[in-house]
């Protein structure tokens, strides 16, 4: 049985699996929103400092990110899923690429020099447990790994728009723009919409497994932001 030969019929009436995913970790999903850097962030009040390591962090992230997107193309067998990674492949590398380059001219580092960053401990934990997903897992499971990610921070983005609109001034209003984006909302929402449509076909113990994957991404995302707000080094 597989996924391209068998339309996706859902039980209305339960929950769809990406639903049951954040469920299952909702306290720490809300503990995202509330976390100081981030409250900081879309206040205005984060140190300049402490923006300026987070950047250079995720510029770092997100290029282990892209790999995964390249992963997945070798995984789906869908022409359109294909092409879609493909595009994560390269808006991933050109969009917030760009968002996060422009903010290192604002810090006088040309984007080769952001490249020789050291990861912090977090940021070096967190992406070689997305790459080996990525490189054995299964597409479900890719897609689980990836998700937190995508979907977080669109919740992100929106939920500081909403509370605080940014002033003209705003020192991060840039970044806030890009992850409250429409643009930005769809890829959390196509990667969603693909993995509820291969939930028919997961028995009991692959969906715990994906469960547990999720749960280890929201896990290393909250800590993304407590590395950043700490500033985080190595011991």
């Amino acid at each position: 049985m597989s996924f391209e030969t068998h339309p996706y019929t859902a039980d209305m009436a339960r929950p769809r699996l990406s639903e049951r995913l954040r469920e299952g970790c909702r306290s720490l999903w809300q503990r995202q929103m509330e976390h100081p850097f981030v409250v900081a962030l879309g206040n205005g009040t984060l140190p300049s400092a402490n923006f300026q390591f987070y950047i250079l962090q995720d510029a770092l992230f997100l290029d282990e990110l892209t790999k995964t997107f390249a992963y997945a193309t070798t995984k789906t067998t869908n022409h359109e899923e294909m092409e879609q990674f493909g595009t994560f492949v390269l808006n991933t590398l050109l969009v917030e690429a760009d968002l996060h380059h422009r903010y290192g001219e604002r810090f006088g580092l040309s984007p080769a020099e952001m490249t020789t960053i050291p990861m912090a401990p977090t940021n070096y934990a967190y992406t070689p447990h997305l790459l080996t997903i990525a490189t054995v897992g299964t597409l479900p499971e890719l897609l689980t790994a990836i998700l937190p990610c995508a979907w977080i921070y669109a919740e992100v983005g929106h939920h500081l728009l909403d509370t605080v609109p940014p002033a003209p001034d705003h020192p991060y209003r840039d970044w806030l723009l890009t992850y409250a984006s429409p643009d930005f909302d769809s890829v959390g929402t196509w990667i969603r919409e693909r993995l509820d449509q291969r939930a028919p076909f997961l028995n009991a113990q692959e969906e715990a497994r994906l469960h547990e994957i999720f749960l280890t991404s929201t896990r290393y995302e909250w800590l993304f932001w407590d590395m950043a707000w700490k500033m985080e080094e190595w011991p």
